[in-house]
């Protein structure tokens, strides 16, 4: 829960309003939407170049959608590490939308 409030608190200092939510009440990732004209594939592979990634949340649509969404883990990094990857990812965004 400590590294899931880290993130979340990057997450809304460092990404851009147009990215949206949920807080998960459990669980080891948080989804985030963004919106539907942005394809995740191509975000990641600029977030790449940036030393920083994330997977794209269309991969868990069976039926197909969700490419403007993405699925962040909070589990397996310490807080600072959470901390320079979100403001990477951040930055990413904010060059997106």
């Amino acid at each position: 829960r400590a590294r899931r409030d880290v993130m979340l608190a990057a997450m809304r200092e460092h990404f851009p309003a147009s990215a949206h939510w949920e807080i998960p009440q459990g669980g080891m990732f948080i989804w985030v939407r963004l919106p539907e004209h942005i394809d995740a594939l191509k975000v990641l592979e600029q977030a790449i170049t940036h030393n920083v990634a994330f997977v794209p949340g269309g991969t868990f649509y069976p039926n197909g959608g969700g490419d403007h969404t993405l699925r962040l883990n909070f589990t397996n990094a310490s807080d600072a590490k959470i901390l320079e990857g979100i403001t990477r990812l951040g930055g990413v965004l904010k060059e997106w939308l």
